[in-house]
């Protein structure tokens, strides 16, 4: 597989100069958007620097990415290395903003997308905005950092409200204003035939629902689709710069074959995340997340994946294969494709009620507790989602096992999950 990408920049219609910056490596597996801010040219200076640095770091680690292609890439690498190549950015930025009271304070928003192998990692700050378009449907895998966007996230506005509340283009988060920038990162898989569109908000404002931009994505001249969709922003508005960067994922036709079958299996695994009452309603980018953040384990048929007694604070979410679930020598049951056992351990770890073995050769997601406690703390209002989920669930074991008693059952306390 391999990334090819085009793309295309205009002033807009109410701007006297273009303080958006791109990049398009294909050599590299790199595309970077940098939208400046600052003024006096200022933006302009930050976004270019932005741009110079992401793109030298990359290069400097040309070797170990080389490898990592060919080899495979861990998600802690992707992840550091995107982290690293933005802070270096902000350090060059914030340093060169000292040198003089008129470039004091500039910055640019920023999100960069490097494509190594079979995965990705994006690097981000800001409201430039990254989507991936799969399977004619599309995703945005980056979340503003606007103020506007944190009131909705903190559930103090509507969603609906974003776009024309006071703080809609209030950034709380910048590259190179403050002497420390916070990188929000993300490493996905990618499949060939994903497409992906890189904008800066003077785009973003202007496009329409999820549906239209997959439309406006469809093509085979991807400088054709960059283009188009700077001149619709101006056709509509142009109140901004314009940025568009479109990349597409390709396989050599030897790869086809391995391709579907990659292209299956992360719709397995998707699925089966999608089945767990935790997150049956969480965006393709968080659910990404959480992906990432699980364990793929592999079974025999006989294999244990977890005895009665054992000590359990995992959750056990089945991708493919059968497993025989069985409580004092005595089989209870089966768990087949999405089902799943433990979630509420990830809150209140406990001792294993059942024995769980795999019937036929299967696969299991498994999130333990302390990655699951590492995504709430670093995403606090996905967490706060979560633990709810988890509480509700507990408070309706707690009700079922206390019906259970009043009808004279001698199980007490006894949660629902069968693990």
């Amino acid at each position: 597989m391999y990334p090819v990408g085009a793309g295309y920049s205009d002033v807009g219609r109410a701007r006297e100069h273009n303080e958006d910056s791109f990049y398009v490596g294909d050599g590299r597996g790199l595309y970077v958007v940098a939208d400046g801010m600052g003024g006096h040219a200022c933006g302009e200076v930050a976004s270019s620097m932005a741009i110079h640095d992401v793109s030298s770091y990359v290069g400097e680690r040309y070797r170990e990415l080389d490898r990592m292609r060919k080899e495979g890439a861990s998600s802690e690498s992707l992840a550091e290395i995107a982290q690293a190549a933005v802070e270096l950015a902000n350090t060059s930025i914030y340093d060169k903003g000292l040198d003089s009271r008129e470039q004091r304070g500039m910055g640019c928003t920023l999100t960069m997308m490097l494509v190594v192998g079979a995965k990705a990692v994006m690097g981000h700050v800001g409201d430039t905005r990254l989507y991936l378009y799969r399977n004619g449907k599309v995703s945005q895998l980056s979340q503003d950092h606007t103020m506007a966007n944190e009131l909705a996230m903190a559930g103090l506005i509507e969603k609906e409200e974003i776009a024309t509340h006071q703080y809609a283009h209030v950034l709380s988060r910048a590259v190179g204003t403050k002497e420390v920038a916070k990188v929000d990162t993300l490493v996905f898989d990618v499949l060939p035939g994903d497409r992906f569109l890189i904008c800066s908000d003077g785009l973003s404002e202007y496009l329409e629902d999820e549906a239209w931009i997959a439309r406006q994505l469809q093509g085979d001249d991807l400088e054709a689709i960059a283009q188009e969709l700077v001149s619709y922003a101006n056709t509509v508005g142009g109140s901004d710069n314009i940025t568009a960067v479109v990349v597409e994922i390709r396989a050599d036709d030897p790869e086809i074959e391995i391709v579907d079958e990659m292209s299956v299996d992360l719709s397995h695994k998707f699925t089966a995340l999608e089945s767990v009452f935790l997150f049956d309603d969480l965006s393709l980018a968080l659910l990404t997340r959480v992906l990432d953040a699980c364990e793929v384990i592999d079974y025999e048929p006989g294999d244990v994946v977890i005895r009665e007694g054992d000590a359990c604070q995992q959750l056990m979410v089945v991708v493919d294969g059968r497993f025989v679930v069985s409580h004092g020598g005595h089989q209870d049951g089966e768990m087949g494709q999405g089902e799943h056992a433990g979630a509420t351990t990830l809150l209140s770890p406990r001792r294993a009620r059942a024995t769980v073995s795999a019937r036929i050769p299967g696969r299991m997601l498994v999130l333990h507790r302390r990655p699951f406690w590492q995504l709430v703390r670093a995403r606090p209002w996905l967490g706060v989602g979560l633990l709810e989920r988890l509480g509700r669930q507990l408070s309706l074991d707690l009700d079922a096992s206390l019906e259970k008693r009043d009808d004279g059952d001698p199980e007490t306390l006894e949660p629902r999950e069968r693990v």
